[in-house]
């Protein structure tokens, strides 16, 4: 008979020694089936002896003991490519004011919740590095110190008050988890908001930037793969790209574009047998 409580002990001494770990390492650690081993981590996960990391290695996340969180540090190396660089930039940067950054950035910013928390700054959106000191990050949201006029008191006295209502204002940081709509959206922003009218979700993102989006997106449980071009025509060539990367997914796809598609470009959209719908942005 398998001693529960023995295993559970196994697990959290592994974890104590060797920080954030696969399920799968911890059952060989254990030397149980991974699948006995997941339902104890179930119930450690269960009375929060365990917790789980947001950042997965390859579709499994890690497991650690709370207060192991910036030893996820040692697993960087496992974010793909854009979330790394808003990773090292978070970093290195300390604060980050959400809109200076570019969209695919802001995206990588909103996937890294183990690195990156979101708060409001001045009515502005900005990330900060999880493991910086809250001291830190006071003292760069505040602005340099005033030199004190010497011959002049009552300036002086002007002065001072308005350094105190500075600082004040630099306090007043608010934890904030959605973005205000911007008076110019962005192409992604416009996109996001043709779906919600179509009662369709981004439920991840593939590539981004301020010409294209390709997401996959799920509708009444259907999934499918998003093209979305910022311009009103696309090539036979781009076409035929968003087939093959489809068929490579084995999901239907979706293309939308800011015009209307040529009579040409319709008969070669009817020549291919995949599922596909071509919408126009602005209609």
């Amino acid at each position: 008979m398998i001693d529960v409580q023995e295993k559970k002990r196994k697990i959290i001494s592994f974890l104590e020694d060797n920080g954030p770990s696969l399920p799968v390492r911890i059952a060989k650690a254990i030397q149980m089936d991974p699948v006995f081993a997941s339902a104890i981590l179930s119930e450690l996960l269960g009375t929060k002896q365990v917790k789980l990391s947001h950042m997965k290695i390859g579709s499994s996340p890690l497991y650690l003991i709370p207060g192991q969180e910036q030893r996820l540090e040692e697993q960087t190396e496992n974010l793909k490519s854009v979330e790394k660089e808003a990773y090292l930039k978070l970093e290195e940067e300390k604060v980050i004011t959400d809109e200076e950054e570019t969209p695919a950035i802001r995206v990588a910013l909103r996937n890294i919740k183990d690195f990156a928390t979101p708060f409001k700054f001045e009515e502005k959106i900005m990330w900060k590095y999880s493991f910086t000191p809250e001291e830190e990050i006071q003292k760069l949201l505040s602005p340099p110190q005033k030199e004190e006029p010497k011959e002049v008191p009552k300036a002086w006295e002007a002065k001072k008050e308005e350094i105190k209502q500075i600082k004040e204002e630099a306090k007043k940081v608010e934890n904030i988890f959605e973005e205000k709509t911007q008076t110019k959206k962005t192409f992604l922003k416009q996109i996001e908001e043709f779906l919600e009218s179509k009662n369709t979700k981004i439920i991840s993102m593939e590539e981004v930037d301020k010409k294209k989006v390709v997401a996959k997106t799920e509708s009444e449980n259907r999934k499918a793969l998003l093209f979305a071009f910022n311009k009103k025509r696309i090539s036979e060539d781009e076409l035929m790209k968003c087939y093959k990367q489809a068929k490579t997914s084995n999901l239907p796809y979706h293309i939308i574009i800011l015009g209307d598609l040529t009579k040409k470009m319709n008969d070669t959209i009817d020549a291919y047998k995949k599922l596909l719908k071509v919408d126009n942005l602005n209609t």
